[in-house]
């Protein structure tokens, strides 16, 4: 904004003037811009300058799962446990994580044989990960094949539901000499759950 000037007649330098007003610089008026317009201004300056999009060169689906697999699985049954070495059946699951339900020692030499066919078998050459169940047996076990084949522990992961031993509910703390009687109720239970199964389909 200007502030307009004062006329006055010349002054006699005999006479002395009023000081003179000091002119303020003008001000420089910028359209007014919102920080969205600054953010946007370097996209919109190198738009016209982009190259044109080359042309896709698909040539078919994406195959899901891939013709062939890599993976390796390697299954193995953890040692026998302090409890199936005094003759007992224990598969509570509270008693999962219970330092009672650890290896016995035979089921640690169990455990560290299978390591070392683990290592000769080559299964932890190229990276691997072990997934035991959360039973005191099976971890104790993962750690000791991790160890012997040089795996982290941080490439040890529980498995929380899966691969938990069936529950065997009225024959708990009975001596394994009934597993007999087990497996043939079961086979019982199987047959007539496959049969029904049948007659519905």
């Amino acid at each position: 904004m200007q502030t307009p000037a004062r006329l006055s007649a010349p002054s006699s330098p005999l006479v002395s003037s009023a000081p003179p007003i000091p002119v303020r610089p003008q001000r420089v008026a910028f359209p007014s811009l919102r920080r969205r317009d600054l953010l946007l201004l370097p996209a919109a300056l190198t738009l016209p300058t982009a190259p044109a999009p080359l042309p896709a060169s698909a040539r078919g689906l994406f195959r899901m799962p891939p013709p062939r697999l890599v993976n390796r699985y390697f299954l193995v049954r953890a040692g026998e446990s302090v409890y199936e070495g005094q003759g007992l059946l224990r598969t509570n699951p509270v008693a999962k994580t219970s330092v009672d339900s650890g290896l016995s020692p035979v089921g640690l030499r169990q455990t560290a044989r299978a390591a070392l066919e683990l290592q000769r078998l080559g299964a932890c050459e190229d990276d691997c990960w072990i997934w035991p169940s959360i039973t005191q047996r099976a971890y104790q076990a993962a750690e000791i094949i991790a160890a012997a084949n040089g795996v982290n522990r941080s490439r040890i992961v529980p498995e929380y539901s899966f691969l938990d031993a069936r529950g065997l509910g009225a024959f708990e703390w009975k001596s394994l000499d009934t597993l007999p009687e087990v497996l043939i109720i079961s086979v019982h239970y199987t047959m007539n759950s496959l049969s029904l199964q049948l007659r519905v389909n």
